[in-house]
């Protein structure tokens, strides 16, 4: 039996739109149960379609409009307490706007998430495709900063997560390529610094124990033959880049090394677009392919 909960989180964006442009999807996908978590006034909508339709189930809760990160934090451990009974077995948190639900507390919802779930900080970022991903092992920190977040342990973390996913959800052969931090990955640099003192040993410490990987590589030629491959990159915009440019609306945002898998539509709340009469403007397919994956694998 494969359930899951879908979180309402942010109503000045255009979730509600993507939703029911959904509707006909989630009413035939192969799964059981799905439950709306969210407030029912801001989410009219999709709160009278699901006391309608025996698969969905609304459970409300009510927002504080003065607090946004507390109605956060409340509809994300309802979703918790759901995986915990053994009700649902993945999460799909719809966009939001960082600055008004998280509150400068927590770089991002991979970060927020985990530290609720959890919090032992052992959260990876994965942009999940068919053809390829990629995972920024510094998510949303400014380019400054990113130097000394990165360590050794956080690099087996990721690599870790990564292997364990890929093996058991996906069951999928794939290549690990790890990213230099710097131009060239620092080939042409005659100082010590991070991909000779992190990256590389940590590279030769999977490579030992059969994993297939590769690194520190590149970045402006790493894309060229991109098939079964997954990019550990050093920042955000190093893999989210050429992630986006070629899979378009087709990524899915996963954060793996939980129990739990939570998945997210990649991409933004969008609410210049939220008033647009035009649906075609409006693209849900990137929330498809995580109900997709919900489908397919293991969830």
């Amino acid at each position: 039996m494969k359930n899951i909960s879908i979180l309402l989180t942010d109503n000045n964006s255009i979730n509600e739109k993507i939703i029911v442009k959904s509707l006909k999807k989630l009413k035939n996908c192969k799964l059981d149960k799905i439950i709306f978590i969210g407030d029912k006034k801001l989410f009219s909508k999709i709160y009278s379609f699901s006391r309608r339709i025996d698969k969905f189930i609304f459970l409300n809760i009510i927002v504080n409009k003065k607090n946004y990160f507390e109605y956060l934090k409340k509809i994300t451990l309802a979703s918790i307490r759901l995986f915990k009974e053994k009700k649902i077995q993945a999460i799909i948190n719809m966009p939001l706007d960082k600055k008004k639900f998280l509150n400068n507390k927590f770089f991002g919802y991979t970060e927020f998430f985990s530290y609720y779930f959890d919090n032992k900080k052992n959260e990876t970022m994965l942009l999940y495709s068919d053809k390829f991903s990629v995972s920024p092992l510094t998510t949303h920190v400014e380019i400054k900063n990113v130097d000394k977040i990165i360590t050794k342990n956080k690099l087996i973390i990721s690599i870790k997560n990564i292997v364990n996913f890929y093996k058991k959800k996906v069951k999928k052969k794939i290549q690990i390529i790890v990213l230099g931090l710097n131009p060239h990955a620092s080939k042409d640099l005659q100082n010590l610094n991070k991909d000779e003192t992190h990256l590389r040993p940590v590279v030769k410490y999977f490579s030992k124990k059969k994993v297939d990987i590769i690194g520190p590589i590149s970045s402006d030629t790493a894309f060229n033959n991109f098939k079964n491959k997954v990019y550990l990159g050093m920042y955000h915009d190093q893999v989210l880049v050429p992630f986006k440019m070629m899979n378009k609306f087709k990524g899915i945002n996963i954060t793996i090394g939980k129990k739990l898998l939570r998945l997210s539509p990649d991409h933004g709340p969008a609410k210049q677009l939220n008033n647009n009469k035009n649906k075609s403007q409006i693209d849900n397919q990137s929330f498809i392919e995580c109900i997709k994956f919900c489908e397919k694998f293991n969830v």
